[in-house]
């Protein structure tokens, strides 16, 4: 919305110029000069004023689509670099894990235009649908972290915003049957969203392992994301285990949430809302 803001006051402000050029330009003289006081100057210098804001615009696009290309291409290559030993540890393979979901993510991704209506974009038209375009590096990125059953996945599910993968992948994929093993990425229409799995959260079925792929998964936005990681988090706690949790428990829970969320702030050293 912001966007749509901006580019219609934009806009605005182009045809208020271009009515002063009009109707005013005729009256502005230097000297016995009035260099505006022909129809053909005044069409010429608003042809000038449109053009120069077209190519701009066009050249916006041009380099969002360029930078979208770019990061799309690292992060295939950073993910075929990214070789183990032979036997990786379980530490290892839950990293490598995290980096084929992102790659398959990403080869769905690096050539798909997505705008408002979830469509894919092609052809002229596209290049000229300039404020619903979505470029998959401008989107705001978000973590949800939370206990295992604590509802990410439903949260989702019943968020009501639209998955242009649904018709690839299924509604299965979508839905994220069986629980999130590791971190399922959820690509929307307004942002990217980031389910991981409870155990990062916890890190209570394997803690080396657990706390080796969480960090791992936060390389990983660090790494394609540098300037801005996460643009937030969304946390989710289970009702329904805090009134069956002894107060010993709930601490507990309360201190890995804590932590987890002192960790995203010591890696990315950003602020962030929760």
């Amino acid at each position: 919305m912001k966007k749509i803001l901006a580019t219609l006051l934009v806009v605005l402000g182009i045809v208020a110029i271009c009515l002063v050029i009009w109707f005013v330009g005729p009256m502005v003289s230097i000297g016995s000069f009035a260099p505006l006081v022909s129809v053909t100057s005044r069409l010429v210098l608003i042809g000038l004023i449109a053009g120069v804001y077209l190519v701009w615009k066009l050249w916006k696009v041009f380099a969002a689509r360029r930078k979208n290309k770019a990061m799309m291409n690292d992060l295939l290559v950073s993910t075929a670099k990214s070789a183990g030993p032979a036997e990786p540890s379980a530490s290892q393979q839950e990293v490598a894990e995290l980096k084929r979901r992102f790659e398959e993510a990403v080869k769905v991704f690096r050539d798909m235009q997505l705008n408002v209506a979830g469509r894919k974009g092609s052809g002229l038209g596209s290049l000229f649908s300039l404020s619903g375009k979505q470029y998959l590096y401008q989107l705001p990125w978000y973590v949800f972290i939370g206990a295992p059953g604590s509802g990410k996945t439903t949260a989702l599910v019943n968020s009501g915003l639209k998955f242009p993968l649904a018709e690839k992948f299924g509604t299965a994929s979508i839905k994220g049957v069986g629980g999130t093993r590791n971190c399922d990425w959820w690509f929307t229409d307004e942002a990217v969203l980031l389910d991981t799995a409870g155990r990062y959260t916890t890190q209570e079925s394997d803690r080396s392992v657990d706390a080796a792929a969480w960090q791992g998964f936060l390389d990983l936005l660090r790494r394609f994301r540098p300037r801005r990681p996460i643009n937030g988090i969304i946390l989710t706690i289970s009702a329904g285990d805090l009134l069956q949790q002894s107060p010993a428990e709930r601490e507990m829970h309360a201190q890995a949430v804590r932590a987890r969320i002192q960790e995203l702030h010591e890696r990315f050293k950003i602020a962030f809302p929760i």
